[in-house]
């Protein structure tokens, strides 16, 4: 399989959002989940008051986001085929982040609903489906 120059720009922006979303976590949300799971209960996070929206933006929107903005890429990097299966696998990284929320909101998943990471991910899917059809067709002619 041959890479194209805008496959890598892709993968790279991907895994960078991804780190960055994940950095943001990590750094100003507690407690974390992960970090309970493994069993690590001392760690020191960054606090901001979230009253001001800037911050409530940074600290609970700003790296799902990132998260959903970095799997929607991956999803184009990895599934260009117009196959069934690319198809489901499409739907099914569009809708996660909504259905996750549905979960929580019924207490199906452990979790806050919140109408501000639904309106979160319309934004960021629709400026997924802006970029994608501005650049995806210069990377796929």
């Amino acid at each position: 399989m041959e890479f194209k120059k805008c496959d890598v720009i892709v993968f790279v922006v991907s895994i960078a959002l991804l780190m960055i979303g994940t950095g943001i976590y990590f750094i100003f949300r507690t407690p974390i989940r992960v970090f309970e799971m493994l069993g690590i209960t001392q760690y020191q996070t960054v606090v901001l008051k979230t009253q001001n929206p800037f911050n409530y933006f940074l600290v609970y929107c700003f790296s799902d986001a990132l998260w959903y903005m970095s799997l929607l890429l991956l999803q184009t990097y990895f599934l260009i085929g117009k196959g069934f299966l690319n198809r489901l696998l499409i739907i099914i990284a569009i809708m996660l982040p909504f259905l996750l929320e549905v979960f929580q909101y019924f207490d199906i998943m452990s979790g806050t609903f919140d109408w501000y990471d639904i309106l979160i991910y319309c934004l960021t899917l629709i400026l997924f489906l802006c970029l994608k059809k501005l650049f995806l067709p210069l990377c796929y002619k």
